[in-house]
Protein backbone atom coordinates (compact mmCIF):
# COMPACT_ATOMS: atom_id res chain seq x y z
CA UNK A 1 0.00 0.00 0.00
CA UNK A 2 1.52 3.57 -1.07
CA UNK A 3 1.85 6.51 1.32
CA UNK A 4 1.82 9.88 -0.12
CA UNK A 5 2.54 12.73 2.08
CA UNK A 6 1.59 16.71 1.65
CA UNK A 7 3.23 19.54 4.04
CA UNK A 8 0.18 18.86 6.41
CA UNK A 9 -1.02 15.70 6.07
CA UNK A 10 -0.09 11.91 5.13
CA UNK A 11 -2.27 9.46 2.94
CA UNK A 12 -2.47 5.96 2.61
CA UNK A 13 -3.53 4.77 -0.91
CA UNK A 14 -6.54 2.47 -0.67
CA UNK A 15 -6.96 1.51 -4.33
CA UNK A 16 -7.57 3.29 -7.63
CA UNK A 17 -11.21 4.03 -8.48
CA UNK A 18 -10.37 4.81 -12.49
CA UNK A 19 -8.75 6.10 -14.56
CA UNK A 20 -9.10 8.75 -17.27
CA UNK A 21 -7.32 10.63 -20.32
CA UNK A 22 -5.18 13.04 -17.98
CA UNK A 23 -4.69 10.39 -15.23
CA UNK A 24 -6.30 8.37 -12.31
CA UNK A 25 -8.40 9.00 -9.19
CA UNK A 26 -7.64 6.94 -6.56
CA UNK A 27 -9.39 6.22 -2.98
CA UNK A 28 -6.88 7.01 0.01
CA UNK A 29 -7.17 6.80 3.92
CA UNK A 30 -6.53 10.88 5.60
CA UNK A 31 -4.41 9.96 8.69
CA UNK A 32 -5.09 13.30 10.19
CA UNK A 33 -8.93 12.74 10.24
CA UNK A 34 -9.94 9.01 9.69
CA UNK A 35 -11.67 9.31 6.38
CA UNK A 36 -11.46 8.12 3.19
CA UNK A 37 -11.12 10.83 0.05
CA UNK A 38 -10.59 10.75 -3.72
CA UNK A 39 -7.20 11.81 -4.86
CA UNK A 40 -6.92 12.56 -8.48
CA UNK A 41 -3.31 12.14 -9.61
CA UNK A 42 -1.78 13.44 -12.71
CA UNK A 43 1.74 13.15 -14.26
CA UNK A 44 3.63 16.13 -13.55
CA UNK A 45 4.66 17.33 -17.15
CA UNK A 46 3.74 20.62 -18.98
CA UNK A 47 1.10 19.60 -19.96
CA UNK A 48 -1.04 18.85 -17.31
CA UNK A 49 0.67 21.20 -15.16
CA UNK A 50 -1.50 23.69 -17.46
CA UNK A 51 -4.64 21.87 -16.79
CA UNK A 52 -3.82 21.79 -12.48
CA UNK A 53 -3.31 25.76 -13.17
CA UNK A 54 -6.99 25.84 -14.06
CA UNK A 55 -8.61 23.74 -11.94
CA UNK A 56 -6.63 25.24 -9.18
CA UNK A 57 -7.66 28.67 -10.26
CA UNK A 58 -11.26 27.82 -10.51
CA UNK A 59 -11.34 25.70 -7.21
CA UNK A 60 -9.88 28.57 -5.27
CA UNK A 61 -12.75 31.14 -6.99
CA UNK A 62 -15.01 28.65 -5.55
CA UNK A 63 -13.67 28.63 -1.93
CA UNK A 64 -16.25 31.01 -0.94
CA UNK A 65 -19.10 28.61 -1.90
CA UNK A 66 -20.80 26.22 1.21
CA UNK A 67 -20.27 22.81 -0.97
CA UNK A 68 -23.54 21.27 0.94
CA UNK A 69 -25.41 24.27 -0.18
CA UNK A 70 -23.96 24.85 -3.32
CA UNK A 71 -23.66 21.35 -4.25
CA UNK A 72 -20.08 20.92 -5.57
CA UNK A 73 -17.94 18.65 -4.41
CA UNK A 74 -15.72 19.87 -1.88
CA UNK A 75 -12.02 20.19 -2.51
CA UNK A 76 -9.45 19.84 0.35
CA UNK A 77 -5.66 20.31 -0.64
CA UNK A 78 -3.15 20.56 -3.63
CA UNK A 79 0.57 19.26 -3.47
CA UNK A 80 2.92 17.66 -5.82
CA UNK A 81 6.45 15.75 -5.91
CA UNK A 82 8.86 15.64 -8.63
CA UNK A 83 6.63 12.70 -10.51
CA UNK A 84 3.12 13.20 -9.71
CA UNK A 85 0.27 16.26 -9.15
CA UNK A 86 -2.28 15.05 -6.40
CA UNK A 87 -5.57 17.12 -5.63
CA UNK A 88 -7.60 15.59 -3.02
CA UNK A 89 -11.00 15.93 -2.61
CA UNK A 90 -13.92 14.19 0.19
CA UNK A 91 -14.95 10.80 -1.35
CA UNK A 92 -18.48 10.16 -3.17
CA UNK A 93 -19.96 7.14 -3.91
CA UNK A 94 -21.15 6.82 -7.36
CA UNK A 95 -21.53 9.17 -10.56
CA UNK A 96 -24.99 8.91 -12.67
CA UNK A 97 -23.43 7.31 -15.33
CA UNK A 98 -22.05 4.49 -12.80
CA UNK A 99 -25.67 3.82 -11.57
CA UNK A 100 -27.71 3.74 -14.78
CA UNK A 101 -25.17 1.29 -15.35
CA UNK A 102 -26.16 -1.06 -12.55
CA UNK A 103 -29.37 -0.40 -13.07
CA UNK A 104 -29.53 -1.99 -16.51
CA UNK A 105 -30.40 1.76 -17.89
CA UNK A 106 -33.92 1.50 -16.43
CA UNK A 107 -35.57 4.93 -16.75
CA UNK A 108 -35.16 7.04 -13.84
CA UNK A 109 -38.78 8.42 -12.80
CA UNK A 110 -39.14 11.94 -13.07
CA UNK A 111 -39.55 12.49 -9.27
CA UNK A 112 -36.44 11.37 -9.01
CA UNK A 113 -35.04 13.73 -12.30
CA UNK A 114 -36.48 16.69 -10.56
CA UNK A 115 -34.51 15.67 -7.58
CA UNK A 116 -31.61 15.94 -9.49
CA UNK A 117 -32.16 18.83 -11.29
CA UNK A 118 -33.26 21.10 -8.40
CA UNK A 119 -29.44 20.28 -6.86
CA UNK A 120 -27.71 21.04 -10.16
CA UNK A 121 -29.16 24.48 -11.21
CA UNK A 122 -28.35 25.23 -7.40
CA UNK A 123 -24.99 24.01 -8.31
CA UNK A 124 -25.19 26.17 -11.80
CA UNK A 125 -26.48 29.34 -10.66
CA UNK A 126 -23.91 29.26 -7.44
CA UNK A 127 -21.12 29.08 -10.23
CA UNK A 128 -22.84 31.85 -12.05
CA UNK A 129 -22.82 34.13 -9.53
CA UNK A 130 -18.77 33.38 -10.03
CA UNK A 131 -19.03 33.82 -13.46
CA UNK A 132 -17.70 30.15 -13.96
CA UNK A 133 -18.87 27.94 -16.96
CA UNK A 134 -18.71 24.28 -15.55
CA UNK A 135 -18.44 23.16 -19.27
CA UNK A 136 -18.51 19.72 -18.74
CA UNK A 137 -21.66 18.95 -17.35
CA UNK A 138 -22.98 15.05 -18.05
CA UNK A 139 -24.06 11.90 -16.19
CA UNK A 140 -20.26 10.77 -15.35
CA UNK A 141 -20.06 14.56 -13.97
CA UNK A 142 -22.87 14.19 -11.21
CA UNK A 143 -21.98 12.07 -8.11
CA UNK A 144 -24.38 10.72 -5.75
CA UNK A 145 -22.96 11.69 -2.43
CA UNK A 146 -24.59 8.51 -0.35
CA UNK A 147 -27.35 6.91 -2.43
CA UNK A 148 -28.32 4.64 1.17
CA UNK A 149 -28.20 7.64 3.42
CA UNK A 150 -29.38 10.05 1.02
CA UNK A 151 -30.72 8.95 -1.92
CA UNK A 152 -30.56 11.20 -5.18
CA UNK A 153 -28.04 13.95 -3.20
CA UNK A 154 -26.04 14.52 -6.11
CA UNK A 155 -22.59 17.17 -6.65
CA UNK A 156 -21.23 18.46 -8.54
CA UNK A 157 -17.41 17.60 -9.65
CA UNK A 158 -14.61 18.40 -12.20
CA UNK A 159 -14.00 21.37 -12.77
CA UNK A 160 -10.84 20.97 -15.09
CA UNK A 161 -13.01 22.02 -18.39
CA UNK A 162 -14.29 25.13 -16.34
CA UNK A 163 -13.36 28.45 -17.22
CA UNK A 164 -14.34 32.11 -16.15
CA UNK A 165 -16.64 33.64 -18.16
CA UNK A 166 -15.04 36.73 -18.83
CA UNK A 167 -11.89 34.76 -20.00
CA UNK A 168 -13.56 32.64 -22.80
CA UNK A 169 -16.24 34.50 -23.97
CA UNK A 170 -14.45 35.77 -27.27
CA UNK A 171 -12.25 32.90 -27.79
CA UNK A 172 -12.52 31.87 -31.23
CA UNK A 173 -12.28 28.40 -31.28
CA UNK A 174 -13.37 27.01 -28.09
CA UNK A 175 -13.19 23.35 -27.83
CA UNK A 176 -15.74 22.51 -24.56
CA UNK A 177 -18.60 20.38 -23.63
CA UNK A 178 -18.58 16.38 -24.16
CA UNK A 179 -19.95 16.14 -27.13
CA UNK A 180 -23.15 14.52 -26.62
CA UNK A 181 -23.69 17.37 -24.11
CA UNK A 182 -22.26 20.26 -26.49
CA UNK A 183 -24.42 23.48 -27.11
CA UNK A 184 -25.42 24.42 -31.02
CA UNK A 185 -23.98 28.05 -30.03
CA UNK A 186 -20.46 25.83 -29.35
CA UNK A 187 -21.05 23.89 -32.29
CA UNK A 188 -22.20 26.26 -34.55
CA UNK A 189 -19.78 28.89 -33.28
CA UNK A 190 -21.84 31.70 -31.88
CA UNK A 191 -21.26 33.61 -28.59
CA UNK A 192 -22.26 31.86 -25.56
CA UNK A 193 -22.08 31.97 -21.95
CA UNK A 194 -23.35 29.86 -18.91
CA UNK A 195 -26.40 28.76 -20.64
CA UNK A 196 -24.36 26.10 -22.40
CA UNK A 197 -24.68 24.72 -19.50
CA UNK A 198 -27.86 24.79 -19.02
CA UNK A 199 -28.11 22.88 -22.18
CA UNK A 200 -26.01 20.21 -21.23
CA UNK A 201 -28.62 19.54 -18.13
CA UNK A 202 -31.63 19.48 -20.58
CA UNK A 203 -29.85 16.53 -21.98
CA UNK A 204 -28.98 14.50 -18.82
CA UNK A 205 -32.40 15.21 -17.51
CA UNK A 206 -34.09 13.63 -20.62
CA UNK A 207 -31.15 10.73 -21.19
CA UNK A 208 -32.17 9.96 -17.28
CA UNK A 209 -35.76 9.08 -18.52
CA UNK A 210 -34.56 7.60 -21.68
CA UNK A 211 -31.85 5.30 -20.76
CA UNK A 212 -29.82 6.92 -23.94
CA UNK A 213 -28.13 9.46 -24.89
CA UNK A 214 -30.65 11.92 -26.46
CA UNK A 215 -28.00 13.24 -29.24
CA UNK A 216 -25.30 10.57 -29.20
CA UNK A 217 -23.55 12.41 -32.09
CA UNK A 218 -20.11 10.10 -33.50
CA UNK A 219 -19.24 13.94 -34.75
CA UNK A 220 -19.66 17.22 -35.05
CA UNK A 221 -21.93 17.03 -37.84
CA UNK A 222 -24.05 14.43 -36.45
CA UNK A 223 -24.55 15.99 -33.46
CA UNK A 224 -25.94 18.85 -35.58
CA UNK A 225 -28.50 16.45 -37.78
CA UNK A 226 -29.76 14.82 -34.71
CA UNK A 227 -30.82 17.94 -33.14
CA UNK A 228 -32.00 19.19 -36.04
CA UNK A 229 -34.47 16.16 -36.66
CA UNK A 230 -36.03 16.82 -33.55
CA UNK A 231 -35.87 20.19 -32.82
CA UNK A 232 -36.12 21.47 -36.51
CA UNK A 233 -33.49 23.72 -38.23
CA UNK A 234 -32.62 26.92 -36.48
CA UNK A 235 -33.76 30.68 -37.72
CA UNK A 236 -31.67 31.96 -40.45
CA UNK A 237 -30.30 34.54 -38.33
CA UNK A 238 -28.53 32.08 -35.84
CA UNK A 239 -26.41 30.55 -39.24
CA UNK A 240 -26.05 34.00 -40.58
CA UNK A 241 -24.19 34.75 -38.02
CA UNK A 242 -22.67 31.28 -37.25
CA UNK A 243 -18.97 30.61 -37.96
CA UNK A 244 -19.47 27.51 -38.62
CA UNK A 245 -22.70 26.97 -40.28
CA UNK A 246 -21.29 26.27 -43.62
CA UNK A 247 -19.69 22.52 -41.93
CA UNK A 248 -22.93 21.78 -41.32
CA UNK A 249 -25.66 23.67 -44.06
CA UNK A 250 -25.86 25.05 -47.35
CA UNK A 251 -27.82 27.67 -48.87
CA UNK A 252 -31.18 26.25 -49.97
CA UNK A 253 -31.49 26.72 -53.81
CA UNK A 254 -34.73 27.23 -53.88
CA UNK A 255 -35.53 31.31 -53.33
CA UNK A 256 -39.00 31.21 -52.55
CA UNK A 257 -37.95 28.70 -49.27
CA UNK A 258 -39.11 30.24 -45.94
CA UNK A 259 -35.37 29.37 -44.60
CA UNK A 260 -32.47 30.10 -47.22
CA UNK A 261 -30.31 27.38 -45.30
CA UNK A 262 -30.66 24.01 -45.18
CA UNK A 263 -29.35 21.06 -43.63
CA UNK A 264 -26.19 19.18 -45.95
CA UNK A 265 -27.48 15.44 -46.78
CA UNK A 266 -25.40 12.75 -45.31
CA UNK A 267 -24.28 12.26 -49.14
CA UNK A 268 -23.28 15.78 -48.71
CA UNK A 269 -21.16 15.16 -45.89
CA UNK A 270 -19.47 11.98 -46.59
CA UNK A 271 -18.39 13.62 -50.52
CA UNK A 272 -16.91 16.18 -48.68
CA UNK A 273 -14.81 14.86 -45.28
CA UNK A 274 -15.01 10.79 -46.41
CA UNK A 275 -16.71 10.03 -43.32
CA UNK A 276 -19.76 8.37 -43.17
CA UNK A 277 -22.80 9.68 -40.74
CA UNK A 278 -23.70 7.24 -38.45
CA UNK A 279 -26.92 6.65 -36.75
CA UNK A 280 -26.42 5.96 -33.06
CA UNK A 281 -29.74 7.17 -31.65
CA UNK A 282 -32.12 4.72 -29.75
CA UNK A 283 -34.91 6.91 -30.17
CA UNK A 284 -35.28 9.10 -33.34
CA UNK A 285 -37.79 11.48 -31.82
CA UNK A 286 -39.38 14.08 -34.10
CA UNK A 287 -40.03 16.24 -31.25
CA UNK A 288 -38.88 17.15 -28.03
CA UNK A 289 -42.42 16.29 -26.64
CA UNK A 290 -42.20 12.51 -27.64
CA UNK A 291 -39.99 12.26 -24.75
CA UNK A 292 -43.04 11.52 -22.74
CA UNK A 293 -44.23 8.77 -24.46
CA UNK A 294 -40.68 6.86 -24.30
CA UNK A 295 -40.26 4.23 -21.71
CA UNK A 296 -44.63 3.92 -20.77
CA UNK A 297 -44.79 7.63 -20.81
CA UNK A 298 -47.63 7.63 -22.60
CA UNK A 299 -49.37 4.72 -20.62
CA UNK A 300 -52.13 7.06 -18.52
CA UNK A 301 -53.38 8.80 -22.13
CA UNK A 302 -53.88 5.36 -23.66
CA UNK A 303 -55.64 3.59 -20.68
CA UNK A 304 -59.99 3.63 -20.57
CA UNK A 305 -59.43 4.06 -17.06
CA UNK A 306 -56.57 5.11 -15.39
CA UNK A 307 -55.65 5.29 -12.27
CA UNK A 308 -54.80 8.30 -10.07
CA UNK A 309 -51.05 7.24 -9.98
CA UNK A 310 -50.60 6.88 -13.68
CA UNK A 311 -52.35 9.85 -13.81
CA UNK A 312 -49.77 11.60 -11.63
CA UNK A 313 -46.96 10.42 -13.52
CA UNK A 314 -47.99 11.35 -16.18
CA UNK A 315 -48.62 15.14 -15.46
CA UNK A 316 -44.95 15.10 -14.12
CA UNK A 317 -43.50 13.10 -16.78
CA UNK A 318 -45.17 16.20 -18.76
CA UNK A 319 -44.20 18.90 -16.53
CA UNK A 320 -40.85 17.67 -17.27
CA UNK A 321 -40.57 17.28 -20.79
CA UNK A 322 -41.60 21.34 -20.58
CA UNK A 323 -38.83 22.15 -18.07
CA UNK A 324 -36.96 20.15 -20.59
CA UNK A 325 -37.91 21.90 -23.88
CA UNK A 326 -37.11 25.83 -21.96
CA UNK A 327 -33.88 24.04 -21.32
CA UNK A 328 -33.19 23.14 -24.99
CA UNK A 329 -33.49 25.84 -27.09
CA UNK A 330 -31.46 26.72 -30.22
CA UNK A 331 -30.84 30.54 -28.90
CA UNK A 332 -29.27 30.82 -25.50
CA UNK A 333 -31.26 33.74 -25.11
CA UNK A 334 -34.37 31.64 -25.51
CA UNK A 335 -32.88 29.56 -22.71
CA UNK A 336 -34.10 29.48 -18.44
CA UNK A 337 -31.32 30.90 -16.61
CA UNK A 338 -29.70 28.87 -13.91
CA UNK A 339 -31.53 30.25 -10.46
CA UNK A 340 -31.07 29.18 -6.64
CA UNK A 341 -34.50 29.36 -6.43
CA UNK A 342 -36.88 27.71 -8.56
CA UNK A 343 -39.76 30.15 -7.73
CA UNK A 344 -37.35 33.07 -9.64
CA UNK A 345 -37.51 31.25 -13.17
CA UNK A 346 -38.16 33.43 -15.90
CA UNK A 347 -39.34 30.93 -18.37
CA UNK A 348 -43.02 30.33 -17.50
CA UNK A 349 -45.23 29.20 -14.07
CA UNK A 350 -45.19 25.55 -15.51
CA UNK A 351 -40.74 24.42 -15.48
CA UNK A 352 -40.66 26.83 -11.88
CA UNK A 353 -43.58 24.31 -10.47
CA UNK A 354 -41.84 21.40 -11.52
CA UNK A 355 -39.22 22.09 -9.58
CA UNK A 356 -40.74 23.95 -6.76
CA UNK A 357 -42.92 21.21 -5.71
CA UNK A 358 -43.09 20.83 -2.20
CA UNK A 359 -42.82 17.55 -1.29
CA UNK A 360 -39.05 17.50 -3.79
CA UNK A 361 -37.25 20.20 -1.78
CA UNK A 362 -33.53 19.63 -0.69
CA UNK A 363 -34.51 18.75 2.96
CA UNK A 364 -36.29 16.15 1.43
CA UNK A 365 -33.17 14.83 -0.43
CA UNK A 366 -31.60 15.45 2.98
CA UNK A 367 -34.04 13.31 5.01
CA UNK A 368 -36.62 10.03 4.67
CA UNK A 369 -38.57 11.71 2.31
CA UNK A 370 -36.32 10.86 -0.56
CA UNK A 371 -36.72 7.53 -1.42
CA UNK A 372 -33.79 5.54 -3.69
CA UNK A 373 -34.59 3.76 -6.90
CA UNK A 374 -35.48 -0.05 -6.46
CA UNK A 375 -33.34 -2.95 -8.24
CA UNK A 376 -35.43 -3.47 -11.54
CA UNK A 377 -36.16 -7.05 -10.12
CA UNK A 378 -37.61 -5.99 -7.13
CA UNK A 379 -40.61 -3.71 -6.18
CA UNK A 380 -39.97 -0.51 -4.25
CA UNK A 381 -40.67 -0.38 -0.88
CA UNK A 382 -43.18 1.92 0.93
CA UNK A 383 -46.18 3.66 -0.77
CA UNK A 384 -45.64 5.45 -4.20
CA UNK A 385 -44.84 9.10 -4.14
CA UNK A 386 -46.41 9.77 -7.36
CA UNK A 387 -50.19 10.83 -6.26
CA UNK A 388 -48.20 13.30 -3.91
CA UNK A 389 -47.46 15.59 -6.99
CA UNK A 390 -51.06 16.27 -7.34
CA UNK A 391 -52.27 16.80 -4.17
CA UNK A 392 -49.39 19.13 -3.22
CA UNK A 393 -48.81 21.11 -6.28
CA UNK A 394 -50.53 24.06 -4.41
CA UNK A 395 -48.43 24.20 -1.92
CA UNK A 396 -50.00 22.12 0.76
CA UNK A 397 -48.65 19.56 2.78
Amino acid sequence: MATIQSETDCYDIIEVLGKGTFGEVAKGWRRSTGEMVAIKILKNDAYRSRIIKNELKLLRCMRGLDPEEAHVIRFLEFFHDALKFYLVFELLEQNLFEFQKENNFAPLPARHIRTVTLQVLRALARLKELAIIHADLKPENIMLVDQTRCPFRVKVIDFGSASIFSEVRYVKEPYIQSRFYRAPEILLGLPFCEKVDVWSLGCVMAELHLGWPLYPGNNEYDQVRYICETQGLPKPHLLHAARKAHHFFKRNPHPDAANPWQLKSSADYLAETKVRPLERRKYMLKSLDQIETVNGGGAASRLTFPDREALAEHADLKSMVELIKRMLTWESHERISPRPDPELFDSGSCPGEWLSEPEWTLEGVRGPRAQGLAPRHSHPHGPSRTTSFLQHVGGHH
